[in-house]
């Protein structure tokens, strides 16, 4: 398991997802130039989610996005695992909440999705009281 800490978890993203620094440094330019970082809640759910529903929703996967989604859901769970209650909430409220809100979506994360992280979903989901998506995720 990685020692992830949440004040360096964007950059780990980043390490992990080198896909999504394009995007990042957009948004740190437009946005959050005088703060120097976009905060985890904002970078994940404003850069990783769009990407990973594009992912997600995709008919034909090649086999580089099929690895990509491996390394993606790794590193989630890899959050989810974690000691840090702020970065297991990243995974939790902002990315397995933005998954569940399409149901077509849910059903193809589950074939990368650990069970941590499957947890953390069905947490958000139990909150949310989208009982579809609980049934989904048994």
């Amino acid at each position: 398991m990685m020692n992830l800490i949440y004040k360096n978890i964007v950059q780990e993203m980043l390490k992990i997802i080198p896909q999504l620094l394009p995007f990042y440094e957009k948004e740190l330019e437009d946005l959050w130039i005088k703060e120097g970082e976009i905060p985890p809640h904002v970078a994940f759910g404003n850069i990783l989610n769009p990407f990973l529903m594009n992912q997600l929703q995709k008919q034909q996967l090649t086999i580089e996005d099929e690895q990509l989604l491996v390394r993606i859901f790794i590193f989630l769970e890899n959050m989810a695992l974690s000691n840090d209650v702020e970065i297991r909430n990243v995974v939790c409220v902002t990315v397995m909440a933005r998954i569940g809100d399409d149901i077509n979506v849910l059903k193809n994360a589950l074939k990368y999705v650990g069970n941590e992280t499957r947890r953390l979903s069905r947490e958000v989901e139990t909150l949310y009281g989208r009982k579809v998506n609980l049934n989904i995720l048994q």
